[in-house]
């Protein structure tokens, strides 16, 4: 097969030239996968993240008491400081990335897999995907053999392009050990939302009353729901203006001062972006239900 000769061909040359480290004080890597790699395992730096792509073969780890094994066309994703524990390696061949993690820009917003928190994930990679994830570590190997200036910013663009793909793929969250402690904080964020909806617009607001940063708070909220807090919080707002543009004798205006707008054409430009029509086209094609 044409994809199993390339990737041959990207191992072989990445196992010619088997550390391949940037100007930064931390590194940015592209190493051979081996088992070796995995015999005596240092710990690992707080500020660096770590992709095992495995090629061939497979190995199993083990981290908050769970084991999960990671096989031939799989990526293994671990943000910083992760600890864990290697009990198989079989047959272990592909390659390994990282790179500091202060190299990607992540906010509430970011569509990447999250660098900030302690979340791990196993991608499954397929072969459409393993094809442009080989051309782009080419062009990111390339890049950190030369000298030309502004490497971290190019090295930046490709790290985007792989893990803006990667977010395509199928994944598994490894999260066990804090899973039941995100679920609580969903359902008690979900609860003082259903309170203060019509008061507190900020995710800040929020946080403050739950004992969690907002960055935190909005990464449980979008694992838990696919969106992030602020989404959610619109989204409450727009279903209770949704349900009062059905009451025929309140105006557009009284709508909005009740839920907490100041601006009434503020509300309007709110109403028609979550609706796709303004809040006159949105009443007359509701039938009245009161």
């Amino acid at each position: 097969m044409i994809l199993m000769r390339d990737l041959n061909q990207f191992q072989n040359q990445v196992t010619r030239q088997p550390s391949l480290t940037g100007s930064s004080s931390e590194p940015f890597e592209i190493k051979t996968l081996n088992a070796e790699n995995f015999s005596l395992q240092a710990p690992r730096h707080e500020r660096v993240v770590e992709m095992i792509w495995v090629t061939k073969g497979n190995f199993q780890i083990m981290f908050d008491m769970e084991t999960y094994t990671v096989s031939a066309g799989m990526i293994f994703f671990l943000p910083p400081g992760q600890t864990f524990y290697i009990r198989s390696a079989v047959g272990l061949e592909g390659v390994v990335l990282r790179f500091p993690a202060g190299m990607m820009v992540v906010d509430t917003d970011s569509p990447y897999p999250n660098l900030t928190f302690c979340t791990s994930r196993i991608f499954e990679v397929d072969a459409a995907t393993t094809a442009t994830l080989m051309s782009v570590m080419q062009c990111m190997r390339l890049e950190l053999t030369n000298s030309h200036s502004q490497k971290a910013e190019v090295l930046s663009g490709y790290l985007r392009i792989v893990l803006i793909y990667l977010l395509r793929q199928r994944s598994t969250v490894l999260r066990s050990a804090f899973k039941a402690d995100m679920a609580v904080l969903a359902k008690r964020f979900f609860e003082l939302l259903e309170r203060r909806y019509l008061t507190n617009k900020k995710v800040s607001e929020y946080a403050d009353e739950l004992a969690v940063t907002p960055n935190y708070l909005n990464y449980v909220i979008k694992q838990e729901t696919g969106k992030s807090t602020s989404a959610n919080i619109r989204n409450r707002l727009l279903l209770q203006a949704k349900r009062m543009a059905l009451h025929q004798g309140i105006s557009m205006k009284a709508v909005a001062y009740k839920l907490g707008f100041d601006d009434a054409a503020h509300f309007s430009k709110f109403f028609k972006v979550g609706c796709g029509c303004n809040f006159t086209a949105y009443r007359k094609g509701c039938p009245s239900q009161f």
